[in-house]
């Protein structure tokens, strides 16, 4: 369902991304954008992605707003992506 999602935020925008920083893997950390919508911003909003609060306080309030609605992902249980490849990576 999030890919569905995800098509339907870009499908008629042009994609951009904007960053500098490098993480220590060497990766570009990068925002990126569907016309003037912050994508990371929209998939937290409806509830197809989380906020990843370990590294940034961005999308806090997203998710809230997902979560209380009960948006996306927020209307059953499921594991965060951090846990499960915690749980993964054990075995």
């Amino acid at each position: 369902m999030a890919t569905f999602v995800l098509a339907e935020i870009i499908e008629k925008h042009w994609v951009t991304c904007k960053g500098k920083m490098i993480d220590r893997y060497k990766r570009r950390i990068s925002v990126c954008y569907a016309g003037l919508y912050d994508i990371n911003a929209e998939m937290v909003k409806r509830g197809w992605a989380v906020a990843y609060i370990r590294y940034s306080k961005d999308y806090i309030d997203e998710e809230k707003f997902a979560k209380s609605n009960k948006i996306g992902m927020w209307q059953g249980k499921f594991i965060n992506p951090w846990d499960w490849r915690k749980k993964i990576g054990s075995k």
